[in-house]
């Protein structure tokens, strides 16, 4: 009997804990809903919402910075950049630093990418007030720490010069890199076919896919 009382008290305690998750995140879901419908993604919160133009947009990228991406794509923050300066911008958006301050600012390429980072941080602080007014904190702040490398790169740099002037490793300057690489693929896809943000996020990956970087794609 002992045993049996026990058994049934872990059982509703387990039945609480899972109903509490599953409220949490049917809620959580709402509120995401609700930023979706506020940015124009989706026409309502509601059961008979429907996705916009711009939700299509967004249903084709992937990336944890997913909706800030989109936001980039239909704001024009991207169009007129040549393909490595494209490369840069999309790596301030899957890159994450070991450590988030290290108290040196990071070192960036000349020319027009510096404005388009700046042009992307208020993208990025509209996304997070729309997500803070639903009580959702999701995107994160824009990591700069991988855009130089990336830019060189795609430049067509040699591999030791790039880690010879910073702290990355190969593996993880692999790694970064051919997340970079999904990324221009799934920008590429998001925008209409002809357009040269397209032909520029195709030529920005294949400036990346190179050297050991395509090497690692076959192992």
């Amino acid at each position: 009997a002992e045993r049996y009382m026990r058994a049934r008290r872990e059982m509703h305690d387990l039945e609480q804990r899972v109903e509490g998750r599953t409220n949490s995140i049917a809620r959580r879901f709402d509120r995401v809903t609700e930023v979706l419908a506020d940015l124009e993604y989706l026409t309502s919160a509601g059961d008979d919402a429907e996705v916009t133009e711009a939700g299509r947009t967004l249903m084709r990228l992937y990336t944890e910075s997913d909706l800030l991406a989109a936001q980039c794509v239909r704001a024009g923050v991207w169009d007129g950049l040549d393909a490595q300066d494209l490369a840069a911008a999309c790596a301030a958006l899957v890159y994450e630093s070991r450590s988030m301050d290290d108290g040196e600012a990071p070192r960036l390429p000349r020319g027009p990418v510096r404005d388009v980072l700046v042009a992307m941080a208020e993208v990025r602080e509209e996304v997070h007030e729309a997500e803070a007014r639903r009580g959702l904190e999701i995107t994160r702040q824009l990591d700069l720490g991988f855009v130089w490398a990336t830019h060189r790169w795609a430049s067509g740099a040699q591999l030791l010069s790039i880690l010879s002037s910073g702290d990355l490793t190969a593996g993880d300057f692999v790694r970064w890199t051919r997340q970079v690489i999904d990324l221009l693929g799934q920008v590429a896809q998001a925008v209409p076919a002809g357009s040269p943000l397209r032909s520029h996020a195709h030529e920005a990956a294949d400036r990346l896919n190179r050297g050991v970087v395509a090497y690692s794609s076959t192992v």
